[in-house]
């Protein structure tokens, strides 16, 4: 199964894994290879909307190394930091 993802103007495309195809689930490696943070400007309100759609919590939102971030792991077992930069003194 693949998925599209879009968020404004960025898409993404996420499947199971597929030896077959040589797509690796990083579950399976025993972690990723990249890291996808995406930048919001309401990172509590898309963090919700992931888990909404399936995704679970890895770290919940909080405010740490001058960023408002959290992380997800998809049901395909990509994670995600989905925050935003503090302002400074934030």
């Amino acid at each position: 199964m693949v998925a599209r993802l879009s968020v404004r103007n960025a898409e993404f495309w996420v499947s199971d894994e597929s030896p077959k195809h040589l797509n690796f689930s990083p579950e399976s490696l025993g972690g990723g290879s990249v890291r996808m943070v995406m930048t919001v400007e309401d990172p509590d309100a898309a963090f919700e909307r992931a888990l909404t759609a399936g995704a679970k919590v890895v770290s919940p939102v909080d405010n740490q190394y001058g960023w408002r971030v959290g992380r997800v792991v998809d049901p395909f077992g990509h994670h995600w930091e989905i925050g935003k930069p503090l302002p400074e003194g934030g």
